[in-house]
Order: C-alpha cells, then sequence, then structure tokens
C-alpha cells in the first residue's frame, strides 16, 4: 500500500503545470548548445572598381557552442556566403591541464592581433592590406593543434605553440605549405605579454613566427610583431575609451641559397569612444610588394606593388546587438613598373548578432 501511495505522489508531481514546464527545461539545458547568428550587410560605392554601386550581402555566421563533459568545449562556426556554406572552424578546447590551454580541430591559428578576428569583428570594414597578403583575408585557417602555456612571470605572458596540416596555397590561404615531403608540418609560435600600465589603461605586446615547407621546396614563413595600448576608464566603461593599435608583418621564402622577400608592410588605427553608443576610428597603412584589387598589368591579373592608404569611419551601437558603419577608405599602389592606381570606397556596413556570442579575443 505504501509503495501505491508513493507512485500516486510522485504521479500528482509530474502531472502538475511546474514540473511539466521544468522537464523540458532540463531537457533543453542538457541537449542543446548555446547558438547564435550573426549577419553582414554592406552598401559601397567605388568609382575605381569595376562593379556596380548599392547592398549585397556580406556573410552570414552561426556559432554552435557546448560542454562535451567536464573535460572538453566544442565550438563549431558555420559561414554562408553567395559562394558557399561551410565550417570555417570546428574545434575542441580544454584547461584541464595544469597552466595549459589545449585546442585542437579546425581553427584559426593564434598569429598577431587582427589575424585572430572574425569579419564581423573587425574595426574597419577591410582587412589591412598586409594582413591579406601575408596571412589572408581571415588570417590563417587551419586543421591542427595548439597549446597555450602561461607562463609563470609576474605579469601576463603567454606562450603559444601550433602544429598545422600542410596545405599549398589558395584563395583562403596567402602561405604555401603543399610540399608534400614526409617531415613537412607547418609550426607556430606567438608570444603575448599584457601589463597594467595604470587602473585604466593595458599595454600589449606581442611576437609571432608561422613557418613550413612549399610545394616549391622553399621555406614558407610569416613573422610579426603588434603593440596594443588600451583606456577603459573604471567609472565610464561603457561610455569612453581608446584603443592604439599598430603591427608588423613580414613575409618570406627561403632555401637552396635563395632568399625571396615576398611581402612586407605595417597598420597603425586608433578607435576611440565618445558617447555610449558612438565610436569613431582611423587607421594608416603601408605595404610593399602586396597584391590590391586596382592594381593590374596590361592582361587584367594582379601585379604586386607598393601600397599606402587612409581610412576614417563613425559606428553607431544602439546595443550590443547591432551596428552601423559608414566608413571611408583611399589606397593608392604603385606598380614595379611605375604604373600607378587609385581605390576609393565609401562603404555602409551593417551588423546583426541574435542569440549567444563568444566574446572576441582581447
Amino acid at each position: 500500500m505504501r509503495r501505491v501511495l508513493v507512485f500516486l505522489w510522485l504521479a500528482v508531481l509530474t502531472a502538475s503545470p511546474g514540473a511539466r514546464a521544468a522537464a523540458p527545461s532540463i531537457i533543453s539545458n542538457l541537449a542543446n548548445p548555446a547558438i547564435g547568428v550573426n549577419g553582414l550587410f554592406l552598401c559601397q560605392g567605388a568609382p575605381d572598381l569595376d562593379q556596380a554601386y548599392g547592398m549585397r550581402p556580406g556573410e552570414a555566421e552561426i556559432s554552435v557552442i557546448s560542454t562535451v563533459d567536464p573535460y572538453w568545449t566544442l565550438t563549431v562556426y558555420f559561414v554562408l556566403d553567395a559562394q558557399s556554406a561551410l565550417a570555417e572552424e570546428a574545434f575542441a578546447t580544454t584547461t584541464k591541464i595544469p597552466g595549459v590551454t589545449l585546442k585542437l580541430g579546425q581553427l584559426r591559428a593564434s598569429f598577431g592581433k587582427h589575424g585572430l578576428l572574425h569579419t564581423h569583428a573587425f574595426p574597419f570594414v577591410q582587412a589591412p592590406v598586409i594582413s591579406v597578403n601575408t596571412l589572408g583575408e581571415e588570417g590563417f585557417k587551419d586543421a591542427g593543434a595548439e597549446a597555450a602555456w602561461m607562463t609563470p612571470l609576474p605579469w601576463f605572458c603567454e606562450l603559444t605553440l601550433g602544429a598545422y596540416q600542410a596545405l599549398p596555397a589558395d584563395p583562403d590561404h596567402a602561405l604555401d605549405f603543399g610540399a608534400v615531403s614526409r617531415g613537412n608540418m607547418p609550426g607556430l609560435a606567438h608570444l603575448k605579454n599584457l601589463v597594467d600600465v595604470d587602473d585604466d589603461t593595458t599595454l600589449e605586446v606581442g611576437g609571432s613566427a608561422i613557418e613550413g615547407l612549399g610545394s616549391d621546396g622553399m621555406h614558407h614563413a610569416v613573422w610579426g610583431a603588434d603593440l596594443t595600448v588600451r583606456n577603459v576608464p573604471l567609472r565610464q566603461s561603457n561610455e569612453r575609451g581608446w584603443t592604439v593599435q599598430a603591427e608588423f608583418l613580414h613575409k618570406e621564402a627561403y632555401g637552396g641559397g635563395v632568399y625571396d622577400q615576398e611581402a612586407f608592410g605595417w597598420y597603425g588605427s586608433l578607435q576611440y569612444r565618445w558617447a555610449q553608443t558612438w565610436w569613431t576610428g582611423v587607421r594608416v597603412q603601408e605595404a610593399y610588394r602586396s597584391f590590391t584589387d586596382t592594381l593590374l598589368d596590361s592582361t587584367g591579373t594582379p601585379e604586386p606593388g607598393y601600397t599606402r592608404g587612409a581610412s576614417a569611419n563613425i559606428s553607431y551601437l544602439p546595443s550590443e546587438f547591432s551596428q552601423i558603419r559608414l566608413e571611408y577608405s583611399a589606397l593608392r599602389a604603385t606598380g614595379v613598373d611605375g604604373s600607378r592606381a587609385l581605390d576609393r570606397r565609401l562603404m555602409l556596413q551593417f551588423s546583426f548578432i541574435i542569440g549567444f556570442h563568444a566574446l572576441h579575443a582581447y
């Protein structure tokens, strides 16, 4: 009889509206990952490009993040644009090794500063010319593994080492690591130092290097250095602040007594927040032996040249989920034969986020 009463009591509880509402919630929290979607749209007028003005979709990024078990977290970024839909990143992360964060899968390499950013997190609509020519439009992305070690130094000092799949150069990979020799495994080293200048300001100094064997039998490498000063007032963190950032990148190839300085350059930028919903920014850049959209030879093929340019923008962020950015950029390129080209653009960019989205790299 007692067993029957207990059974009836449990049945009443599970049949109650509160219990019925709680059960799906528990299942949802256990079974469903955190999902977010970001959409980018761009309206552009470029008198020096052979293309129509107007609005066009940029890309949509779907992020899926979930705890696998007490040891691993899985993160996947799907990117959809007019040409393709692919899993841009898909990696697992663990912090169970003391002092070490291990990441493995299809991932964005920990190189420099701008190379860490997704498209919607760019501080300017376009990536710096030297970044595109050395690492790619959105940094170096490849299958591999990285281990980040927090050193015991008295300031924040993190050393990251990585190894990746050997792939040849293509539209998404500016580096040629396509050698099929048995020992070819591109490797990376990244050192990040962060110190507090005062209660409101931090200083970051970093260095990065990546190297591998190319399909031409040459060693291909990129190394860079970056400096970032960030000010966020404690009492006005959501109203005031500024960031100054500079990065130098150098791409080279060597082997068999031959050395080729393929591309090198730098950029410097200032972002200033002057109200809760308003940001403005300026950037200058310079690149050598780099390709652009407007510097073409007589056959219409892009040719390398010396480029320099500047950009300025103003951004309105009514919330953390949307942004409207107006930007003007001008880039002048000079070819090895003395030919000149000008790239001027007026761009209006819209960015929207729904759902959960992971924090961007600091």
